[in-house]
């Protein structure tokens, strides 16, 4: 049984030996001279170059791929909020019988959100100007 920190450090040198092969496959050199390089077997290289490869097809994402994730997600957000909002007004928690320290609680979280709020909403006049070009 490995022990926690071979396991480590063989994940480590998994991790390096990845890395120089993905280098090596950028100077466009042959799995097999590779595998001579490094004294590992071909098989080795091979599972290494196809764990790459996952990873790469994984993590590659274009400017517009990644733009419209996020706009998706902010839209996503900006909905969630506005439903939250809605919903706190509707609960009307200021006219809830409670506890005072309950009260107190609710009013010192209103207050810690609509200060985040806030310093969201002067960052949009930051990026979006008032009466400045359109950005796109």
């Amino acid at each position: 049984m490995a022990t926690p920190n071979r396991t480590r450090d063989s994940r480590e040198s998994v991790a390096a030996r990845r890395a120089r092969v993905a280098e090596l496959l950028r100077d466009n050199l042959a799995q097999t001279e590779i595998a001579r390089r490094l004294e590992v077997s071909k098989d080795t290289i091979w599972r290494d170059v196809k764990a790459i490869l996952r990873d790469t097809s994984r993590t590659t994402e274009t400017f517009a791929e990644r733009r419209a994730r996020r706009v998706a997600e902010a839209e996503g957000a900006m909905r969630d909020i506005a439903d939250a909002v809605a919903q706190v007004i509707a609960a009307r928690p200021s006219h809830a019988i409670v506890a005072d320290h309950i009260a107190h609680q609710w009013e010192s979280d209103l207050r810690e959100y609509s200060a985040a709020l806030v310093a969201l909403a002067e960052a949009f006049t930051e990026c979006y100007p008032q009466g400045g070009r359109e950005r796109h």
